[in-house]
């Protein structure tokens, strides 16, 4: 499914109904919701984060509609046929209230193996040789929300469900989550392990690994053979290239290079990090006492109320015995 059916309506009846203005002669008839690097003519296309501005410009070549929110100031953006909404999340969430979006059984193929407890929500759609552990959710709505115009937060309804290629893996306890306007996907023989999270709008790339508890926020774009340690965060709309691996524990906050190898918070090329590391501790032990030693300045050790600890029984080392060690003989006593 690529983005959501809406009933046609014009451009302007939608500006009328929900707010925000049209710049740059926009006018048309909207037909579908689409994500703005696929959109053509007669979609519409949200524009929510400035990283997608050169996506708008091609989407706008192409003779798609844009959703964009007021926030941006990029100067492309200003040039552009648009409908500029100050709270466009919100606007994108009340046109999807209207989507035709059916809420279809999920789906297997053949040879797959579902463990117990696990839950398929609607628009699942899985391929052949799929295993998938014990408690798993498969599609339950992605985390989103918007403020609206009067202040209060509104659920933004995730009707995009979820692919899953042929021979993938998934771990017990893991969470995919509904794609927005299009599916969330994992692609051929992407291996899960136990408790990952898989955000809304990810694509993660065939063969990939992802060790446990390891979480990647919404629309992270991961590559092909990437590897991934266990604890890894990666947070939105990052891209991770073919081939990369992420040391277990890292904080991923920006793209990340095909082939690279990063480790830490926030990560970074992992000799790098280790040499930072290595600075570090130097820089600790050079830094001197505030307290000389032997010094009256010493801090007093501060009193307790609580009685002192009982003083252990001493214990002579010939009677400790090593568990792997033989008993001692036991000597005969003539009567």
């Amino acid at each position: 499914m690529n983005g959501i059916p809406l009933a046609p309506r014009p451009l302007d009846a939608l500006v009328e109904r929900h707010g925000g203005e049209l710049q740059n002669g926009a006018r048309g008839v909207v037909r579908r919701l689409v994500p703005i690097g696929s959109a053509g003519a007669g979609d519409l296309a949200p524009l929510l984060a400035p990283r997608y501005v050169d996506d708008a410009v091609r989407a706008a070549a192409r003779g798609a509609f844009l959703l964009v929110d007021a926030s941006l100031e990029a100067p492309e953006v200003r040039t552009l046929p648009a409908w500029v909404h100050p709270f466009a999340a919100w606007a994108l969430a009340e046109l999807l209230d209207s989507g035709d979006a059916p809420a279809e059984d999920p789906s297997t193929g053949d040879g797959c193996r579902i463990g117990p407890n696990v839950v398929l929500m609607p628009r699942v759609r899985i391929g052949a040789r799929v295993t998938i552990g014990p408690g798993a959710i498969i599609g339950a709505a992605g985390f989103g929300f918007a403020p609206g115009p009067d202040g209060r937060v509104r659920e933004i309804p995730q009707l995009g469900g979820v692919v899953i290629e042929d021979d993938v893996f998934i771990g017990a306890g893991c969470t995919i989550a509904s794609g927005t306007i299009t599916p969330t996907i994992l692609r051929r023989g992407v291996k899960l392990d136990a408790q990952v999270h898989v955000g809304h709008n990810c694509d993660v790339g065939e063969g990939t690994v992802i060790a446990a508890q390891s979480g990647l926020a919404g629309s992270v774009v991961v590559g092909k053979g990437v590897m991934m340690g266990g604890q890894v965060g990666i947070a939105d709309h990052l891209r991770i290239g073919d081939g990369a691996r992420i040391a277990a524990k890292s904080g991923v906050i920006g793209d990340v290079a095909a082939g690279a190898t990063v480790a830490g918070y926030p990560a970074v090329e992992r000799v790098r990090w280790l040499r930072g590391l290595a600075e570090l501790y130097r820089l600790i032990g050079r830094r001197p006492s505030s307290v000389p030693p032997n010094s009256s300045a010493a801090i007093a050790t501060p009193t307790s109320s609580f009685p002192p600890p009982a003083k252990a029984p001493s214990i002579h080392p010939a009677a400790i015995i090593r568990r792997t060690a033989p008993p001692p003989p036991v000597e005969d006593k003539e009567e």
